[in-house]
């Protein structure tokens, strides 16, 4: 074990919990505002008025963000505390690990917000088309994103009152 101190996890748990809400609950208000824009095309993502391209923009972020800080922070510091050893593991492992236990919903969808959370990263202004479908696919799934942070979230909470005297 390299260092394993449990509070100093528990510590980064908590404030990834907080960070992880915060961009939930602005995913949600941009979610209402775009409702009447979704489903996107290629046309109707050029054509967006002025005032909703930041909160689309907004949106895309706050996944990014969400998605970003669930992979560097809540996931795999949560395995370091219930594995009690935080020595690296391979991200698949620790995906792999949180599902058994029932902290992660499943490894595939994790996966598959990464890869649409990437395809957003590099998009081109030259495919239109694909970036309106990529967005579509984000607007009509990203609840399920939040329900993964929230599963987590509910086995690190349970798991903390456990182990409490």
């Amino acid at each position: 074990m390299s260092g394993y101190n449990p509070e100093e996890l528990r510590a980064t748990l908590r404030s990834a919990i907080q960070e992880g809400e915060a961009h939930i609950k602005q995913l949600e208000r941009a979610s209402l505002v775009l409702a009447p824009v979704f489903p996107l095309t290629a046309d109707s993502l050029r054509s967006l008025a002025d005032d909703q391209v930041p909160v689309l923009d907004q949106f895309i972020y706050r996944f990014t963000k969400l998605q970003d800080s669930m992979a560097s922070r809540l996931l795999p510091t949560l395995h370091s505390l219930l594995r009690a050893d935080d020595s690296p593991r391979p991200f698949l492992d620790i995906l792999s690990y949180l599902e058994q236990l029932g902290a992660l919903s499943s490894e595939d969808r994790w996966l598959f917000f990464r890869a649409l959370r990437n395809n957003l990263a590099h998009d081109y202004p030259e495919s239109t088309e694909q970036t309106a479908q990529t967005l579509n696919t984000l607007y009509q799934n990203w609840s399920e994103l939040r329900d993964m942070f929230t599963t987590a979230r509910d086995y690190f909470l349970s798991y903390e009152s456990d182990s409490q005297p």
